[in-house]
């Protein structure tokens, strides 16, 4: 595959791979949990159940990179390990039975994800797996990639020992994309969305069999069957990382959003893709610009908010329109109040000209103004409670937007004006 001229540049692999196989207890000395690390091991030998860190903590300390996560595996008594762990680190603890996981939040907020090894079968393609206990030969073996296949022993007796029986550590060195078995993309479809992600984001190639299983996969629409929940989940976790816009343009490139889908997006899509990524848009308003965009139905698990934001870009132009028309600060305030500030965030770095101009201003200053008389100030005054009261304090707010009132005795002065002359009326 191809990859984008965005795509992390390859860099020399670091000096640990000049250690020898197997004890690796120096590179597990360089993670900043090494202390954090060695006491897990020590509450699985209490338990009598081995641990070993694995996956993409492993990977990243191989590569000599920073990894926000910590995955653990443990080969039984799962549950107890869970409950131990966040006894001993006074921790919250969730716990899954179904899926043989749970988590342990600890007191200084440090996430420890947990799992006790297992196997996996599909039913059939696509679905979620059956899992059952196995050791961690077999838990291994069942991940997407080698590169994700490897662990390491924290058990006190072999802390630091390297776990790699299915190649990972030579694909690392010649940076590359595996899958470990030929029905690795159909088992699991999402494997073709965090093969390209984690191609691109570490710079590696994707190797040529795993990149013909994957185009496969795709041209059989394979990708179809999978929830919109489960593609929504990996949409999310794209739009959180730094080179999210090579990702999606290798997405498209393969075809996998059109087999999703059957959506090819618009050109216009990856420019104010690009627009944002360059304004440093937070991951949520990324994900909320590419939802404006999809075919969504009430299948789609999306937040109300989310569905809000996304459906005022699909309804801006009427507004923009306006706001164009428009220089009175108060005219533009009630034109861009109703919606909401994601949705603002966007237009306003993916819009030209003066609209955008006109929504920065209204989100650093405009919606900022309060007025000094209040709702307690008005009952004071002796108007009786009611619908009024919003009617006069929004009048009070536009004359404060437009300049007409400074402080608040010009407030007041303006309340009266607008009491008397309801009365009058």
């Amino acid at each position: 595959m191809a990859r984008s001229s965005c795509t992390a540049k390859k860099q020399t692999p670091p000096a640990i791979w000049a250690s020898s196989p197997g004890t690796l207890a120096d590179l597990i000395v360089r993670c900043q949990h090494t202390e954090l690390l060695g006491r897990l091991g020590r509450i699985g030998d209490r338990l009598g159940t081995r641990v070993f860190l694995v996956g993409g903590p492993v990977r990243d300390l191989l590569l000599g990179r920073e990894s926000p996560d910590l995955d653990i595996a443990v080969e039984s008594r799962a549950r107890q390990f869970c409950n131990a762990v966040g006894l001993e680190l006074g921790g919250r603890t969730t716990f899954h039975s179904r899926f043989l996981s749970g988590s342990v939040t600890t007191s200084v907020g440090i996430r420890l994800d947990i799992n006790q090894t297992r196997t996996e079968t599909y039913a059939r393609p696509a679905v979620l797996p059956t899992v059952r206990p196995a050791g961690i030969e077999a838990d291994l073996s069942r991940r997407d990639f080698s590169v994700n296949a490897i662990a390491l022993s924290l058990a006190p007796s072999s802390f630091g020992y390297l776990l790699d029986p299915l190649g990972g550590r030579h694909d690392l060195q010649v940076r590359r994309i595996r899958v470990l078995h030929d029905r690795s993309f159909r088992d699991d479809p999402t494997r073709v969305f965090r093969a390209i992600r984690f191609a691109v984001r570490l710079g590696f190639d994707i190797e040529p069999g795993t990149l013909g299983l994957l185009r496969e996969s795709v041209h059989d629409n394979v990708l179809a069957r999978l929830t919109p929940e489960r593609v929504l989940y990996e949409l999310r976790l794209i739009c959180r990382e730094p080179l999210v816009l090579p990702i999606v343009e290798a997405l498209i490139r393969e075809r996998v959003l059109r087999a999703v889908w059957d959506w090819t997006p618009p050109k216009r899509f990856l420019f104010g893709l690009c627009r944002l990524v360059q304004h440093g848009a937070e991951p949520e308003l990324l994900f909320i610009y590419w939802l404006s965009f999809l075919p969504v139905t009430e299948r789609f698990p999306i937040r109300r908010e989310e569905q809000e934001a996304a459906g005022w870009l699909n309804r801006f132009e009427p507004v923009r329109e306006a706001l164009v028309r428009s220089s009175r600060a108060s005219t533009i305030y009630r034109l861009l109040k109703p919606i909401p500030e994601p949705a603002l965030r966007i237009i306003a770095a993916v819009e030209p000209g003066a609209s955008a101009r006109r929504i920065r201003d209204y989100l650093d200053r405009l919606a900022q103004v309060r007025t000094e008389l209040t709702g307690k100030d008005l009952k004071k005054m002796g108007v009786e409670p009611g619908p009024h009261y919003r009617r006069i304090l929004d009048q009070l707010l536009y004359a404060r937007l437009d300049g007409k009132v400074q402080n608040r005795d010009d407030e007041l002065s303006l309340c009266r004006r607008l009491l008397a002359r309801g009365k009058s009326g």
